[in-house]
C-alpha cells in the first residue's frame, strides 16, 4: 500500500485569532496566496511558500501602521 500526501483545496492562514490570508491549491499550477484584503500575492510551488508570503505581507502591513 502506498501513501500519498494531499493538501486541502483551501487553507486559512492565521496570526493568533486573526485571519491574515488564504492559500488555494491550484493543482499543477501550484498554490495561490491571498492576503486579508483578498489580493493575490502570487502562485507558489508549495503550500508552505504561499503561507510564508502571506505572513511576510502581514508583517509589512503591520509595520506600516
Amino acid at each position: 500500500m502506498t501513501s500519498v500526501a494531499t493538501s486541502s483545496p483551501m487553507v486559512s492562514v492565521c496570526d493568533g485569532r486573526d485571519c491574515i490570508g488564504w492559500v488555494f491549491n491550484r493543482g499543477r499550477a501550484g498554490f495561490e496566496a491571498f492576503d486579508r484584503d483578498q489580493k493575490s500575492l502570487g502562485i507558489f510551488r508549495t503550500q508552505r511558500e504561499a503561507a510564508t508570503a502571506i505572513m511576510r505581507e502581514a508583517a509589512i502591513v503591520e509595520a506600516e501602521r
